[in-house]
């Protein structure tokens, strides 16, 4: 095997192996003794893949894993809530510490607010960077060997980056509206040789969510770390355009808009029906004694759905290609349709929330939920001019 290939395998094979790990050890289990567990694995690859890839430690670094490894240790040795929460956060303070060193840091030159910063800036760098890292890999695989047309290629990575994303948005939309659960439960049963189970599709989510959080911080740290120091160093402005990264191509990101523009479009007729129906549609759910009650339902859930949708619009805005004036013509409209149906879904969870403080009145965290919303709605306007003006 291609020593090359080699590192690129290891590097996702260990945040695999972290991601079902995370699962394993801390699904719907205290903290206690799994934390020094996933702290200690987490070192050892780190350490494997150091040596792999030539990145020598510094002193400080072997310093820093003796207070790591301790502080880890103590978090099933203290039962103490304050405790255990400062000797979590510590350790994964140091371990960022640890990580940003591989980038050859010098800690003598950081200010006293860089120390609380750059791990933040470190993690979300590392979130952007497993998206880089695996179409890298994608791309060295594709130089190999290749497979279809290029179309057909772009169709199939689009229906496969679609898939995650629409089983996180069926999860909120079951739990965010009975009536919408009873459909689509319908739906499963007249399909009789597909069984899912709710627990076991979060819990595969949870695993391939942060098997890609690790692929980008072991990615971040370790790959391709000396030919990253020159573009490191160039201005920001530089680097701004640089990190741009254009990995989605027009298809993949038409699937993709398109994909959630179905989903969505389902979940607002059920809505028009039901909610915007008024209460003559409501009352005749046997589930629901008041329509105030069916109105709380699912508020939290289509906040979820709406901050989600932004940042998927906005990365595909960021991320995706667009070589003509077609491609970003469909973009454009593609993008349009859905902020508008997010616009309505905003609408119900604004009425939801109306119809609740009708029923039980106004609070101080009732009023704030309405200011939220409105000023959710304002943040998807100056989003969609920002979209049509390309600005």
């Amino acid at each position: 095997m291609n020593k090359e290939f080699l590192k690129y395998y290891l590097i996702i094979i260990f945040a695999l192996i972290l991601g079902i790990s995370t699962d394993f050890l801390f699904y719907e289990k205290s903290i206690g003794i799994s934390f020094f567990i996933f702290v200690s694995t987490f070192l050892i690859f780190s350490l494997i893949l150091s040596k792999i890839f030539k990145e020598k430690l510094s002193g400080i670094q072997y310093i820093l894993l003796i207070p790591i490894i301790l502080f880890s240790a103590m978090v099933f040795l203290r039962a103490s809530e304050f405790l255990v929460f400062f000797n979590i956060s510590s350790s994964l303070f140091l371990i960022s510490f640890f990580l940003i060193l591989f980038s050859k840091e010098n800690l003598s030159d950081f200010t006293f607010t860089k120390y609380f910063i750059l791990p933040f800036s470190f993690l979300l760098k590392s979130f952007n960077k497993s998206a880089v890292f695996i179409e890298e890999c994608r791309n060295k695989i594709q130089t190999e060997k290749k497979i279809g047309s290029p179309k057909f290629r772009s169709v199939i990575k689009g229906i496969v980056l679609s898939f995650p994303i629409l089983i996180i948005f069926l999860l909120l939309f079951y739990s965010a509206d009975i009536i919408f659960q009873k459909h689509l439960d319908k739906l499963l049963e007249k399909i009789d040789f597909i069984s899912i189970d709710t627990e076991v599709v979060i819990r595969i989510l949870i695993i391939l969510i942060v098997s890609y959080f690790f692929i980008g911080i072991f990615a971040k740290s370790f790959y391709a770390v000396k030919s990253n120091e020159k573009s490191e160093k160039l201005s920001t402005e530089n680097n701004q355009k640089n990190n741009q990264v254009k990995f989605l191509g027009s298809i993949e990101s038409s699937i993709v808009l398109g994909a959630v523009e179905l989903l969505f479009l389902v979940f607002i007729i059920i809505q028009f029906l039901y909610l915007f129906g008024g209460k003559a549609y409501v009352w005749g759910i046997p589930e629901y004694i008041t329509y105030s009650e069916y109105a709380r339902k699912g508020f939290g859930e289509l906040i979820a759905v709406s901050i989600i949708s932004f940042f998927l619009i906005y990365g595909i805005d960021r991320f995706g290609k667009r070589e003509n004036l077609k491609q970003n013509k469909i973009f454009k409209i593609l993008s349009g349709i859905l902020i508008c149906e997010i616009f309505v879904i905003i609408a119900s969870a604004i009425i939801r929330l109306s119809l609740y403080a009708d029923g039980y009145g106004y609070t101080f965290s009732r009023l704030f939920g309405f200011i939220f919303l409105y000023w959710l709605c304002f943040i998807f306007l100056l989003f969609l001019y920002k979209i049509f003006k390309e600005k």
